[in-house]
């Protein structure tokens, strides 16, 4: 028997053509997870074209919509629904119309009756292709950027220098001059809600810290060493976790990029080999940077159950775009762990996969701890066939385990978890450590307790993505495990979330639970 299914958005709006109209979704599957699988490298499965293994259970359901979500951005307000926000041109083949100023509701349900709304008259202030979206704090959304129509690169002409909130407010759009100052490679920018209740905001080689609520710069910040890391030479922006242990110090690693080639942008250009961490705790925040590993343009950077990055898909030559733009795919994950010193962060040699991902594609993490990874599609029209220098549009979907899911013959069992946690209380959870009857229990058991939001993962972009540490004590006899909520919205904004818990390293099926101001604040 199939588990329950709650259906939700996953973000891949720009994979294939059925995705510029239609997203796909998925529900939980079952793994072995016995001491035969145990890799230490991790496991890279396909399914789709290729077949679907019998431990797999997948269902989907296609969902229609009027409008074109190719190049959207995206978001979940406090009371758990989706907002899809801009878009593309219209299809009219593939009878999509324009989206490019577009907003799309999508309300979770425990049925199959949830559909996409759209709405003629609930519209942005303009059109948006490529804009950012980042969770608030009040559990709105701030909608940033974009041009008004699809472009190689940005340009003065098309450039939409101003946010604006949805739900909307009475003054409308708001100019944002560091989308001028950052022009043209500025699409996309990478925004992260800091603990202090203000944004971090990149955009080329540029960031600030950004006071939303009094539309300020608090503060320049410079600029990273080497390449543009945004739209067309994209790279990847993370987060690191906040931990309540350091008082939520707010570290970000950006990596990736590409370069121009005599200053222009070419489909021979190397794509950027370093990482930049900042730590803005510091008085005088500096970057600090590290290799990448694999020179690296449109990867994708995925919080993972530990709190570890997963960075994957993308490729070593050109820059982002379609038909021939963009080369030589990197097949081989790599993971960062933030708590290392600089020189032992990286670890490689991971499970690698044969399928490129290129432009287009996404990754997501799951709740059983496993990485979703679909899309890759460069060609315009898309086409399944495409031989090289046109990698086809790929239509095959894989999970990457990470080495955590094969560290154990067992898993630790939660349960008794709440379907929301309120701000700044404790809960109490029930907990089986469930150690192999082959290993002895240790008498201190490490355990760790965390909140991921994945995000909406589309173009290397992954909008809201967040882990916070939560505070937590196991008692006496190791059943029971006490946790405290995030302290306020400026830690964890409202909204969906998964709740990780691990035993030694080894991670519990995630669940998903919501956090709000109140327990009325949930939509479903």
């Amino acid at each position: 028997m199939l588990p329950k299914t709650k259906w939700i958005p996953l973000a891949v709006l720009a994979s294939s053509v059925a995705a510029q109209k239609s997203p796909f979704y998925w529900q939980d599957e079952q793994l072995d997870y016995s001491r035969e699988s145990y890799q230490e490298t991790g496991k890279m499965e396909q399914i789709g074209r290729t077949g679907v293994a019998a431990m797999h259970a997948v269902l989907l359901r296609l969902l229609h919509l009027d409008t074109n979500t190719f190049c959207s951005g995206g978001g979940f307000l406090k009371n758990g629904t989706f907002i899809g926000t801009g878009g593309g041109e219209g299809k009219h083949k593939w009878g999509a119309k324009q989206g490019l100023a577009s907003i799309r509701f999508f309300q979770p349900c425990e049925d199959s009756l949830c559909h996409w709304q759209e709405f003629k008259l609930t519209k942005m202030t303009g059109n948006r292709w490529y804009p950012s979206v980042e969770q608030l704090p009040e559990g709105n959304l701030l909608i940033m950027g974009g041009s008004t129509t699809g472009a190689q690169y940005n340009r003065d002409e098309i450039n939409m220098a101003n946010i604006e909130y949805f739900p909307p407010r009475p003054e409308g759009a708001i100019d944002f001059p560091f989308l001028n100052e950052t022009m043209p490679y500025n699409l996309y920018p990478f925004i992260h809600t800091l603990p202090d209740g203000n944004l971090w905001v990149f955009a080329n080689r540029k960031s600030i810290i950004y006071d939303y609520r009094n539309n300020r710069v608090v503060k320049r910040l410079p600029d990273i060493p080497g390449n543009s890391r945004s739209y067309p030479l994209t790279g990847a922006s993370v987060m690191l976790p906040l931990d309540p242990k350091n008082n939520y110090n707010v570290e970000i690693i950006v990596c990736g990029g590409s370069e121009t080639v005599k200053g222009k942008l070419s489909p021979k250009a190397d794509a950027d080999n370093t990482c930049g961490r900042i730590n803005l705790g510091d008085e005088n925040p500096q970057w600090e940077m590290d290799t990448f590993v694999h020179p690296r343009l449109m990867p994708d950077g995925v919080i993972l159950a530990d709190g570890k990055v997963l960075f994957l898909n993308g490729c070593k030559k050109g820059f982002a775009g379609y038909n021939k733009r963009n080369f030589d795919p990197t097949f081989d994950p790599i993971i960062y762990d933030p708590s290392k010193p600089k020189g032992q962060r990286w670890t490689s040699g991971l499970a690698s996969t044969d399928i490129a991902r290129m432009y287009h594609s996404v990754a997501l993490s799951l709740p059983d701890g496993r990485v979703w990874i679909a899309g890759s599609n460069n060609i315009d029209p898309p086409n399944a066939t495409a031989v090289y220098p046109e990698y086809p549009t790929e239509f095959r979907v894989e999970y990457f385990s990470p080495p955590y899911l094969f560290q154990s013959p067992t898993r630790p069992i939660v349960s008794k978890v709440p379907k929301v946690l309120v701000y700044d209380e404790e809960y109490y959870l029930n907990i089986n450590l469930n150690y192999p009857h082959t290993i002895h229990q240790p008498k201190l058991n490490k355990i760790q307790v965390g909140l991921l939001r994945p995000g909406f993962s589309t173009h290397s972009m992954h909008m809201s993505q967040r882990y916070v540490i939560l505070e937590h004590s196991l008692s006496e006899d190791s059943q029971r495990l006490t946790i405290k909520s995030p302290p306020n919205a400026n830690i964890f904004p409202p909204g969906p979330a998964i709740l990780h818990v691990l035993r030694d390293g080894v991670p519990a099926e995630g669940t998903y639970l919501h956090i709000a101001a109140s327990e009325y604040d949930l939509a479903v």
